[in-house]
């Protein structure tokens, strides 16, 4: 059987792999928030769209947990993280303890200023710093 036009649109935004999540984890930026850990970094492949990703582990608690997690994060990024996000860019979304608790109100605006703060990030990377030289003459 086929999947519908809109299936298929929908699953190409999505991380699905585990070497996407390894490399915005490990090339990519990160801002901790207290519901939620956003990642971002820049997509391999030339996109015109944003991909994203979600994550629950066990430290959530039972499977219901982690379901509810990541329904409630999916409907942040519909409501706040797409239509801000840039294009060859990959989000990935990990859920804290506290997601399940927190009004999804102050979701919203935590999630909208982790985003300014991760682009940011992505704009300005950080310069690395020059090794000095021990020893020597003093010069």
């Amino acid at each position: 059987m086929a999947k519908a036009p809109y299936e298929i649109a929908k699953n190409q935004r999505r991380l699905q792999k585990r070497g996407d999540f390894l490399r915005v984890q490990h090339k990519g930026v990160k801002q901790v928030m207290s519901a939620f850990i956003l990642q971002a970094g820049s997509s391999p492949d030339k996109l015109a769209q944003a991909r994203f990703g979600y994550t629950a582990s066990k430290k959530i608690g039972n499977a219901v947990c982690r379901n509810r997690a990541k329904r409630r994060m999916r409907a942040l990024t519909a409501m706040a993280l797409a239509p801000v996000s840039r294009p060859n860019t990959d989000y990935v979304l990990i859920a804290r303890q506290k997601i399940l608790r927190a009004g999804f109100a102050q979701l919203v605006t935590d999630l909208q200023s982790a985003i300014l703060s991760v682009h940011k990030k992505l704009d300005n990377p950080p310069q690395k710093k020059q090794a000095r030289k021990i020893g020597g003459d003093g010069k």
